[in-house]
């Protein structure tokens, strides 16, 4: 369904733009995202300490990035599992209706990400702008003792993450603060280059 919008939406995108601006828009976290906005998690039923921990911890965190994380928020999949099977429903009682099924979807997952608001994921981003730069990446992982992940740059401590639940949040996280710390450095070192007159 969102595949097929976004093909007629943005005809001249490319396959791998194409896939990551749909794979934005169903993801776990977007699912997880609706789930919030309707209160549908209000109707899960569970005695688990640690997804109501976990679903109060997204719903705080979702305020800091209002379209979508990339992944440096843990979105509970049993809140994703909970609108995949509403839109089963749908497509069910509807008899089958794919246009009913999308229609009531499109409005379910509102606001699409887009073409203009789809962002890279922050462990690409870092090695992209390292590799432009010739820097070396290296990480250092101690998540299993501290829950954390360190980022290196050409042998220099560039960023940190935490987050003890799961590990991939925590080199989100840290490859996002190093991320930041590369570009203000160049930002700055740039701004210190003044071309000599001719």
């Amino acid at each position: 369904m969102v595949a097929e919008e976004h093909y007629f939406l943005y005809p001249d995108l490319q396959p791998g733009d194409l896939t990551r601006l749909r794979a934005a828009n169903v993801d776990t976290e977007k699912l997880a995202r609706a789930a919030l906005k309707h209160h549908l998690y209000k109707f899960l039923r569970h005695n688990k300490p640690f997804l109501a921990r976990q679903i109060k911890e997204f719903e705080d965190a979702v305020v800091e990035y209002p379209l979508h994380s990339w992944g440096l928020i843990d979105a509970p999949k049993a809140l994703a599992d909970i609108v995949e099977s509403l839109i089963g429903a749908i497509y069910i009682d509807s008899n089958s209706s794919m246009n009913i099924t999308c229609q009531i979807t499109k409005d379910l997952l509102q606001p699409v990400i887009t073409r203009e608001s789809v962002q890279t994921h922050p462990v690409t981003m870092l090695y992209e702008i390292c590799q432009k730069n010739g820097r070396k990446v290296n990480i250092r992982d101690s998540w299993r003792k501290t829950g954390e992940i360190e980022i290196f740059v050409d042998g220099k401590f560039a960023g940190r993450g935490k987050y003890d639940a799961k590990k991939l949040i925590a080199v989100n996280r840290a490859a996002h603060n190093a991320y930041q710390q590369i570009l203000r450095k160049l930002v700055h070192e740039n701004s210190q280059y003044v071309p000599s007159p001719n």
